[in-house]
């Protein structure tokens, strides 16, 4: 880490820390936050998710008094954004000063981070939300297992509640309810409902604010229920329509606090015709590609495991091949079990070489003894 010039910048894979002036560090969290880095499936390329691991021993180094935390992260790993709060609490008990600045968009895990810090700033286009923990889960789970997990989950919230409730002072009932309606906020909002301290450029023109709400392509947010309609156009919705997304929070500008509620995908195409035909053709564009990936991964002879996958229920090219995976080491396992059983049918293993040249005379041949008793070697 640099000390001494200005403007001199370490670049990372997941991150970018800069040293700002003499007394200023920067620090971006411009990822997904997990806890490892994950390599493609399809190549060897690293992955660029910010890791506790990597961030802490970066955060170490850092030299100056002031340190500036830049945000613009969907969140990720609940676990690894603790950890990296915890790095900059120390950080903060040691004397250094660390701001938080929004840059874009800061939701989910990723606000954990930011309430850590002394204060947070936010521009009026930015976007910020919470909401309740969420759990991937992938097979087949009995009662006492989910209940396990919804235990799991509760102690989570519980926990991001009490972060939440310090940093506003709003009551902690009243945050338990913010999160599970999963609340989105504008840069001003944020400010509003405490979870921000300051406004950033607030002589910025409040309608360009308000037709700039940022650039959300790189983030898949279609597993929100709430999404802003500001925010729609920007974000990678899934194939599997837009009932999924609930539009209580979203004013209409004519109608001051009457909310737009389509009800059909009719009615949403009606009112947005442009929106709906970029979705539309968004879905199809990344249906081919999730298509044309499982063929280029197809094997013969797991036609049916394909065809599911593409048409029944589908998959993505990744899930599919850990399938074919399995069933070749399933089919492996019965080809060798076959050949067991074939040996144990076939009695093999009771034919002796008794008699024979070189064979072991563990065993009395009864043609020998025979011939000894006609032919003894001492009459």
């Amino acid at each position: 880490m640099p000390n001494s010039n200005n403007n001199i910048t370490i670049n990372r894979m997941a991150w970018n820390f800069s040293l700002l002036d003499d007394d200023t560090t920067e620090i971006f969290i411009y990822d997904e936050i997990a806890d490892k880095q994950r390599s493609s499936f399809w190549s060897d390329e690293k992955g660029t998710q910010v890791t506790p691991n990597t961030f802490n021993e970066e955060l170490k180094k850092v030299t100056t008094n002031n340190i500036c935390v830049r945000i613009n992260s969907r969140g990720g790993d609940v676990f690894a954004a603790e950890a990296i709060r915890t790095a900059i609490r120390e950080k903060r008990a040691e004397g250094k000063t660390i701001t938080c600045k929004v840059d874009g968009f800061c939701g989910s895990a990723a606000v954990g981070v930011s309430v850590a810090c002394d204060k947070t700033l936010i521009p009026a286009s930015a976007w910020f939300m919470i909401h309740d923990p969420y759990i991937f889960a992938f097979g087949y789970y009995d009662i006492p297992q989910l209940k396990k997990d919804m235990t799991m989950l509760e102690k989570i919230k519980q926990g991001t509640i009490s972060a939440y409730a310090e940093k506003t002072g709003k009551d902690k009932k009243e945050i338990s309810e913010l999160m599970t309606a999963e609340t989105w906020y504008t840069g001003e909002e944020a400010v509003e409902s405490g979870f921000c301290d300051e406004l950033m450029f607030e002589d910025l023109n409040k309608s360009d604010s308000d037709e700039n709400p940022g650039n959300f392509s790189l983030y898949d947010i279609s597993m929100y229920k709430n999404i802003p309609l500001a925010l729609i156009d920007r974000a990678v919705v899934n194939s599997v329509g837009f009932s999924h997304i609930n539009k209580t929070q979203n004013k209409n500008k004519e109608g001051g606090d009457k909310t737009m509620e389509p009800k059909t995908v009719e009615e949403l195409r009606a009112a947005y015709p442009e929106l709906t035909a970029q979705l539309a053709e968004t879905a199809a564009a990344s249906e081919r590609k999730r298509i044309q990936d499982i063929e280029n991964i197809a094997l013969p002879g797991f036609e049916e495991i394909v065809g599911k996958a593409k048409f029944e229920t589908p998959q993505a090219a990744a899930d599919v091949a850990m399938q074919i995976v399995a069933e070749q080491k399933k089919q492996g396992a019965n080809y060798l079990a076959n050949v067991a059983e074939d040996v144990k049918n076939s009695k093999a293993g009771e034919v002796t070489s008794s008699g024979q040249e070189g064979a072991p005379e563990n065993k009395a041949n009864p043609y020998d003894a025979a011939i000894d008793k006609l032919y003894p070697d001492k009459k």
